[in-house]
């Protein structure tokens, strides 16, 4: 996992070549919404996906983590399926469903069903390099091939590719820094339940990282959204009380939250502190948003390898995950 996640910058710049290499013809009707079908590591790469084409696309842009697509689906519809290994249940069952329903589809994957539905259909398809290790350590290939199918869509233009340079610049420039600021976020969340707060905006960012550590590290940790959270969770800081001093709070700030949720950070901070709560902060680095997107998704990943460190467990094993999929293929 460590050589996975030390190579990110350069699977960013593999995925770019691939995506530029690839020929897709995604003309078709004038799409009214796309849709993002995927789950776990492979639907992460959506929701980060829609945050970054969302001020960019004047159509919505769902994202969709079952068995089901929505009913609006039809015709008018691009539905990009991301499954990393071309077999997952769920992404296949809404890959079927939109064929019915007759929407565009096209694919991200390194095989399997998925190809094989593909090749029989002359569906577009971007190929993921099977060798790359497990889906959440590539999350760079699959979210950058997402990116293309938007653009041979005719729906995102070419400013994408030039932000996706300067991120990887970035990541590289970063590389030492990000270690350090990872070690010590690390060790400060260590055997603590990390509660990872963040503006609506990036959330799939928190959610990613939660998602990490919850694979990687094989730790819990909680997330929430501001301005949502000041009308809920707040109140819970009361109940159970003897938990607070087992809590680590970490706000997760961009150049993009909204200067209200930045005042709302501030309020929520003092009154965690009277009750005695630490507030952690990290800050993105980045002149755009995907720059600062991928700066804070390589920062947590790292985090997260450290933490499996600190709580002496394999990153790379997912038999719980595994047993699961064994056991539901039986029925």
């Amino acid at each position: 996992m460590k050589e996975l996640i030390e190579n990110f910058a350069q699977q960013l710049r593999q995925a770019m070549q691939a995506g530029e290499s690839e020929t897709v013809n995604l003309a078709g009707p004038r799409y009214s919404n796309v849709v993002m079908a995927g789950m776990g590591g492979s639907g992460i790469c959506g929701n980060l996906a829609k945050t970054y084409v969302a001020n960019k696309l004047t159509v919505p842009v769902l994202v969709q983590k079952c068995h089901s697509l929505p009913a609006f689906v039809g015709s008018k519809s691009l539905v990009i399926a991301t499954s990393f290994s071309g077999n997952t249940e769920e992404t296949l069952s809404m890959v079927r469903q939109a064929m019915e329903a007759e929407a565009t589809v096209s694919f991200v994957s390194s095989g399997g069903e998925m190809l094989r539905i593909a090749q029989a259909n002359n569906v577009p398809h971007l190929t993921l390099p099977a060798d790359a290790g497990p889906p959440r350590a590539c999350m760079g290939f699959m979210l950058v091939q997402q990116l293309y199918l938007l653009h041979y869509a005719g729906l995102l233009d070419d400013a994408f590719k030039t932000e996706l340079r300067q991120s990887i610049d970035l990541l590289e420039e970063q590389a030492g820094s990000i270690k350090v600021q990872a070690s010590a976020l690390a060790s400060s969340l260590h055997a603590r339940l990390p509660i990872l707060y963040a503006d609506e905006t990036f959330m799939p960012v928190a959610m990613r990282f939660q998602q990490q550590l919850n694979t990687n590290a094989k730790q819990l940790a909680h997330v929430n959204a501001l301005p949502e959270l000041c009308h809920n969770e707040v109140e819970t800081w009361q109940n159970p009380s003897e938990l607070n001093e087992r809590l680590a709070v970490l706000y997760i700030k961009t150049g993009y939250d909204h200067p209200r949720s930045r005042l709302r950070m501030e309020l929520v901070r003092e009154a965690l502190e009277r009750k005695g709560q630490q507030v952690l902060e990290v800050e993105a680095i980045g002149a755009t948003m995907l720059e600062q997107m991928f700066y804070l998704v390589h920062l947590f990943d790292w985090v997260s390898l450290y933490l499996a460190g600190l709580n002496k467990v394999d990153p790379g094993d997912t038999e719980t995950i595994n047993h699961l999929k064994r056991e539901l293929s039986k029925v």
